[in-house]
């Protein structure tokens, strides 16, 4: 293993607790001093929330460091990582659930999880990038079937309809920028309040609705759309995947797979369209190959299996188009305090305070 970049031998972690509201603890800690051959230990500039952070510590009474999203600079490799090295700019998708995570002085991510990024964009910014996008694209290329960007036969295949619920979500607009950038449209896009940095995504064949207007104008709507361009719609993405939308969303389409994100459902309610498929996205298989036992709506093993690799090979693609700067981060709120702003912003994300904006909290600020 290489030597650590900079003196630190201890570091400050936070541990989050499922109460009411959601609290924290600051603890100091040893600094790893080994790591495995694949991994890669970052010093953390940056953190983003996701709202798993707080779910799923509530649903399972846990207390753990349950960050996930980072940006930062590499402070030590293993010995057999070769895609970055240390002092490089980096974001990475910490494994879910496991110790060093991203509420913390330094993080750490097996390195097919780990991408350069430009010295032009910042770590907040990056922070935002890593698990969400990989959410979007083992749901788009992986669950959904549909030609990965960095395919060259992409636009061809990939000349069909989108329709995604809850699109001006972070999520969505993740589904929605890979979408784009793999020939996918026209995209039919169904959202709230928070569309302006959604409409910035979007092109003139593509087409906005907003859920306010009820659920039963915005099916109809979707009816409209398909008749009207001779379209069929066989992929859809629930990025809300709350309070029965999945329901709703399966009764717009025309069969094919919907996508669902939260693994506390079921998914077998009798009002899903009998032609569509459900299939739940859970990201962690990009580090651990594999469903948790329970959880709904799986795919295959090996289509499991294969998220590793196909991580591994995202994260290469991702670093590419980062710095090259066709592909950006999300909108983000800076929570204030650092480490001692976690808890400020996992409650912000539980009342549903956070609508278009990720929540990013500046770790280190030494360059």
């Amino acid at each position: 293993m290489s030597s650590r970049f900079g003196p630190a031998e201890v570091m400050q972690s936070v541990t989050v607790h499922p109460t009411q509201p959601i609290s924290t603890t600051i603890t100091t800690l040893a600094v790893p001093a080994s790591l495995e051959a694949y991994e890669v230990l970052i010093k953390v500039y940056a953190a983003a929330s996701n709202p798993k952070d707080w779910i799923h510590l509530v649903s399972r009474g846990l207390s753990l460091n349950s960050g996930d999203d980072l940006a930062g600079i590499v402070a030590v490799v293993g010995s057999e990582v070769t895609n970055v090295h240390i002092g490089d700019r980096v974001a990475a998708f910490h494994p879910i659930g496991q110790p060093y995570g991203a509420y913390a002085e330094y993080a750490s991510a097996p390195a097919h999880t780990v991408f350069k990024i430009a010295d032009s964009m910042s770590f907040e910014e990056a922070s935002t990038i890593p698990l969400v996008s990989l959410t979007a694209a083992i749901t788009l290329f992986s669950r959904q079937e549909l030609v990965a960007p960095w395919d060259q036969q992409t636009a061809a295949q990939n000349s069909k309809p989108l329709l995604v619920y809850a699109a001006t979500s972070a999520l969505g607009t993740f589904i929605i920028k890979l979408a784009k950038l793999a020939g996918s449209g026209p995209i039919i896009a169904i959202g709230g309040g928070s569309s302006a940095y959604l409409n910035t995504l979007l092109d003139k064949q593509d087409v906005f609705l907003d859920y306010r207007s009820g659920m039963d104008k915005v099916k109809q709507d979707v009816r409209q759309i398909v008749e009207d361009r001779k379209l069929e719609l066989f992929h859809a993405v629930d990025a809300f995947s709350e309070k029965g939308s999945w329901v709703d969303v399966s009764q717009m389409m025309d069969g094919g797979i919907l996508s669902v994100f939260s693994g506390a459902k079921r998914y077998d309610d009798a009002g899903i369209a009998g032609d569509v498929q459900v299939l739940y996205t859970y990201v962690g298989t990009g580090h651990d190959g594999a469903y948790k036992p329970g959880m709904p709506k799986q795919p295959s093993a090996e289509d499991a299996r294969g998220d590793i690799n196909f991580a591994g090979g995202f994260f290469n693609w991702l670093g590419t188009v980062v710095r090259q700067g066709t592909f950006s981060g999300h909108p983000f709120e800076v929570i204030p305090g650092g480490l001692d702003g976690v808890a400020e912003g996992l409650n912000k994300l539980k009342n549903g305070q956070a609508r278009g904006k990720k929540l990013v909290y500046q770790i280190s600020t030494d360059s």
